[in-house]
């Protein structure tokens, strides 16, 4: 453990360092020696050298990532890109639970020489000028290390600003009871949106699967935590979807299927009957994702399609409570979010 710890400190520094391209006949032996021992099937498309390291963009197993040594040639660690799907259910649940208005800014699988291997997960408050933060989790998603501030600072700042009219809270009671106004509109945890625009990449390959004369609304584009953007879409038969893409790979993740009631899955509703017995509840919405053929998940595969369930009900203060779960392909329930997905969630 202590090593584990101790190469992730290293970590962040370690690939902050200024970079410099090099060939092959430039690197020591020894340096690739050692990948040779590291991989039994590898592929090294780029050749870098750090100040008392050298470090291999290279692809194993069909996965992209990058190794890096010592100048003496000693194996230092690998990190490999990944994407918040492929991260245990755990790690995201902390994530959204303890930092609201923050997105991801990327998550990555490191494997280093003690065997003590882990995820990255690097975060920035939403706005500009925000520096960024990391945090460490284990092979389970139990958080080992952060450098993020403190959750309940985060959510306290966040409450503050998102419920300006809760600081007088007494003040403004009085002046109701006073006043005798209607009652105010439930307030929903719907982050505030921002405008975004998708790379012209992403648009390109976008119009190329759904021309506009084939849709009765959108695309409308809305960034989501971590590398993700997604495009609201209706085709011509009024029927709901949602595109996924990869903001780095610039490729098609998955598609969502908006589900109409008379179309929900029985086996979820049999679950949420149960769940919120004896409860009123509203299914907001349903979304069943199918992933891209050409997509594949860390172990080389495709993942298989799950449905996304968004619930609501009435709280205290007349405001909506939602829960947000992810369901497989049978219909049985996975894990819950916390926070919606994007501000276009439940609108």
């Amino acid at each position: 453990m202590k090593k584990f710890l101790l190469v992730a400190l290293m970590c962040l520094p370690l690939i902050s360092m200024a970079q410099t391209k090099i060939k092959e006949t430039d690197v020591p032996k020894s340096v690739l020696l050692a990948l040779e021992k590291t991989y039994e099937s590898y592929k090294v498309k780029t050749w870098y050298q750090a100040p008392g390291q050298y470090i291999a963009d290279f692809v194993t197993d069909g996965q992209n990532g990058r190794c890096y040594f010592t100048a003496n040639g000693d194996w230092q660690y690998s990190s490999f890109p990944v994407s918040l799907e492929e991260c245990p259910t755990m790690m995201n649940t902390y994530f959204v639970n303890n930092y609201p208005g923050y997105r991801i800014r990327s998550t990555e699988y490191v494997e280093e020489m003690s065997g003590d291997n882990y995820y990255r997960m690097v975060i920035v408050k939403k706005g500009l000028g925000s520096a960024d933060c990391e945090m460490i989790f284990d092979t389970r998603g139990k958080l080992q290390r952060s450098t993020a501030p403190d959750p309940d600072v985060v959510k306290k700042d966040y409450y503050t600003h998102s419920n300006p009219d809760d600081v007088n809270k007494d003040e403004e009671t009085s002046k109701t009871k006073k006043s005798n106004k209607k009652r105010p509109k439930p307030v929903e945890d719907v982050p505030e949106i921002e405008a975004f625009e998708p790379s012209a990449t992403i648009a390109a390959d976008f119009s190329k699967r759904y021309p506009a004369g084939r849709l009765s609304a959108g695309p409308d584009w809305y960034d989501r935590a971590g590398d993700e953007c997604v495009a609201y879409f209706a085709n011509n038969q009024k029927k709901k979807f949602e595109a996924v893409y990869s903001m780095s790979d610039q490729k098609l993740i998955k598609v969502g299927n908006v589900l109409e009631k008379d179309r929900y899955t029985s086996a979820i509703k049999k679950y949420l009957d149960e769940k919120f017995k004896g409860e009123k509840y509203k299914i907001e919405k349903m979304v069943v994702y199918n992933y891209d053929g050409k997509y594949r998940g860390a172990d080389g595969k495709k993942p298989k399609p799950y449905t996304y369930v968004v619930v609501s009900q009435k709280g205290a203060g007349h405001s909506l409570k939602y829960t947000r779960m992810e369901f497989d392909n049978t219909g049985k329930f996975t894990g819950l979010l916390a926070q919606p997905l994007d501000p276009r969630d439940v609108q």
